[in-house]
């Protein structure tokens, strides 16, 4: 309807109107403030004009208007250059926002529609005029580390103080009111984004902050509290930590994000080393409250596996938020690395401080005059010493230590430990009579039964110990018994006495044996004696087990060659004298192979007869002699059976070297015995044989002649 003058009249009067409205509106709001954007003027009729210019360009610049009158003081207090607009000061901002914003709430909000979300407004202006303002002290002033972080940390808390004041969160990845869940922009990045060029100094700063965080829990007193499972310090240094990323993410991603990560990295392994180590007790058997130190080190044993875990926690979140061509770059390996060894040591300094409280006891067997026991008895009272430490020492590790597989870890090296502080002990001693050796024997059967108990010491059932364990303890107190067993054995005669030893120690260990001998009270100078024997022992050992190698290996040849050749024929094996067989030892002849055909494997000529091969092609082949055969090997249905000679050796030697005689009656009595037709096979053969050795001869003869 534009196209109707009448129309479009009405429309040109009705926009003059309203900007002629709108402008009307503009100069009362202008009216209504004065040169320091203090209210003058009535707020209900501000108000009303507002509502008036809603929707049009005045809109704008009523909010452009109020807003530079309420910067502009601000912009007048922090002048770039002044000490004032410095990095230190950048708090001193921000609290400068938080009166005016609360001077809005009290007297400006009620001239100002809430739709136009006005102090949202003057927030966002005060932002980005506060984000230029850095920028351009930063580039033209050198960066304090210190500054830098703290003015950092500010922006960061005024940035997510701001979106939470005005509503807004975020959902599925974009910023909203959370009231209405209209689209809205986040304040967080608004001032911060100002630091990301300065990036590396915070850094820098942050590795300074950590390492300064490290020498401090160094130096502290640890904490006693019996109630904190873990050391107050690190829940302290990992709180930093998420300080640090929270405030890196807010800036960037990119490599500032994974070089941070390595500065967290860095850091844990120095709280491992220089914290948690250091903070590990020292126990020996006159400190005096033992169990208080095993306290201490299952405290560092369970705050090391906490930062573990928090680690592998902070590498995936890490990785999650950096980009994604720098993931591979972040790694908390070494850190986990050096929290593992710190569980180690911890674990060992339990296993050394149970080790202390049991020294005394150790102590009181190896100063025993076991030389002059006369009577075996019940268990010795020394090993209810140990039982009585390793069980109170026990309880505390059940109870402190907060994972069931260091638990576990602690059995096992105490099993190990106690073991082999037993042996030593043993070995101490001055000297040890048989009699004394077995109340060992059973003193240590009495341990055993002990460390057998540890793993369900204050466990709410007496479980079975775990096979691995079993191993151990078995292990270590089965080469206390080895040991203790050899010194029963008499030193007369030493043949005796070595025999035994190399029983119960196959390795022959020269030191355990020279132990045995001075626990048995051998003088040093009639130990090369025992040594001697015991060489001339272990070298008839060593005969003794290469004569067996060398038997075997004869016994395996001689199975591989007597193991029979596979033949290929049309006649059942069973039935035929193998063409490969031991000849027979009443002629010198060889078998022969009978077969329907002639198979690919079996040689045709002996070494001894190869040059004669020739020479017996000239009277035709076997085929050729099987006319020879008697009618008696011919069977209805069957092909005519032939006969090959594998070899000449039966032959009568041309030259007048009597290779042997041919096959003799008995043999073909031996043949006929087995079957009727080799039997008649044989007979034939001969004959062959007698008509192939005239033709020799007639051959040779004509040879002779000149």
């Amino acid at each position: 309807h534009m196209g109707v003058r009448a129309i479009a009249r009405l429309d040109d009067e009705a926009a003059g109107l309203q900007r002629s409205l709108g402008s009307m509106a503009f100069q009362e709001v202008q009216r209504g403030f004065d040169a320091q954007g203090l209210l003058v003027g009535d707020a209900e009729l501000m108000h009303q004009a507002c509502l008036c210019c809603a929707g049009t360009e005045e809109q704008t610049r009523v909010k452009d208007l109020y807003c530079e009158l309420q910067l502009r003081a601000y912009v007048a207090i922090f002048q770039i250059g002044d000490d004032v607009s410095q990095l230190e000061n950048v708090s001193r901002r921000y609290a400068w926002l938080r009166r005016i914003l609360r001077n809005y709430a009290e007297e400006h909000a009620p001239a100002f529609p809430d739709a136009w979300r006005m102090g949202e407004e003057l927030s966002r202006r005060f932002a980005h005029t506060t984000r230029d303002h850095l920028s351009e002290t930063m580039a033209t002033r050198d960066i304090d580390v210190g500054h830098l972080t703290a003015a950092l940390a500010d922006t960061l808390a005024f940035e997510a103080q701001c979106d939470k004041k005005f509503g807004i969160v975020r959902r599925n990845g974009a910023a909203v009111y959370e009231s209405s869940g209209a689209p809205a922009e986040s304040f967080v990045g608004s001032v911060s984004c100002a630091f990301e060029p300065y990036m590396a100094v915070f850094i820098s700063g942050e590795q300074a902050k950590f390492e300064a965080l490290v020498r401090r829990f160094r130096s502290e007193p640890g904490d006693d509290d019996p109630s904190l499972n873990v050391l107050a310090s690190s829940t302290d240094l990992l709180y930093q930590f998420r300080e640090s990323l929270r405030q890196c993410a807010a800036l960037s991603t990119g490599q500032a994000m994974a070089d941070l990560a390595q500065v967290f990295g860095q850091s844990l392994s120095n709280y491992a080393r220089s914290v948690l180590v250091h903070a590990l007790p020292r126990i020996s058997s006159t400190t005096t409250a033992p169990l208080d130190a095993l306290r201490r080190a299952c405290l560092v044993a369970n705050t090391a596996d906490y930062c573990a875990s928090a680690a592998a926690q902070l590498e995936q979140k890490i990785i999650e938020k950096v980009d994604g061509p720098l993931r591979e770059q972040v790694t908390f390996a070494a850190s986990r690395e050096a929290l593992l060894s710190a569980i180690n040591s911890s674990i060992g300094a339990l296993v050394g401080g149970v080790d202390a409280m049991c020294a005394p006891a150790l102590a009181a067997l190896t100063d025993a005059p076991w030389h002059d026991v006369q009577t075996v008895g019940d268990q010795s009272e020394y090993v209810l010493l140990i039982a009585s430490a390793i069980e109170a020492a026990t309880s505390v590790a059940r109870v402190s230590l907060s994972g069931p597989r260091y638990f576990r870890s602690y059995c096992d090296k105490l099993a190990s430990r106690i073991s082999e502080r037993y042996m030593t002990a043993i070995v101490q001693c001055k000297r040890i009579s048989e009699i004394g050796a077995e109340q060992l024997l059973l003193d240590a059967q009495a341990l055993k039964s002990v460390l057998l108990r540890v793993p369900s010491i204050g466990a709410d059932d007496d479980a079975q110990p775990p096979p691995t364990y079993a191993r151990i303890v078995a292990q270590g107190v089965g080469r206390i018994e080895a040991l203790l067993k050899a010194i029963l054995v008499p030193t007369d005669p030493a043949d005796a006495l070595v025999g035994r030893f190399l029983l119960l120690f196959p390795a022959a260990p020269r030191d355990v044996f020279r132990h045995v001998l001075s626990l048995k009270g051998v003088k040093p100078a009639d130990h090369p004696a025992y040594l001697r024997v015991l060489q001339a022992h272990q070298r008839q050992t060593q005969l003794d087990k290469q004569s067996e190698v060398d038997k075997q290996s004869e016994v395996d040849k001689k199975d591989q060659l007597d193991k029979p050749s596979q033949i290929t024929s049309d006649v059942p094996v069973a039935a035929v004298p193998s063409a490969y067989a031991t000849p027979d030892p009443r002629s010198s002849s060889m078998p022969v192979h009978v077969t329907g055909r002639a198979p690919a494997s079996a040689p045709l000529v002996s070494r001894t007869s190869a040059g004669r091969a020739n020479e017996h092609s000239r009277f035709g082949s076997t085929a050729e002699h099987s006319a020879h055969l008697s009618p008696s090997t011919h069977h209805a249905g069957q092909s005519q059976t032939t006969f090959q000679s594998t070899t000449y050796a039966n032959m009568p030697d041309p030259l007048g070297i009597t290779s042997g005689p041919s096959a003799s009656n008995e043999q073909c009595s031996d043949i006929d015995a087995q079957s009727p037709v080799l039997a008649s096979l044989a007979a034939n053969a001969t004959a062959t044989r007698t008509k192939i050795n005239e033709n020799l001869r007639k051959f040779m003869s004509t040879m002779r002649r000149p």
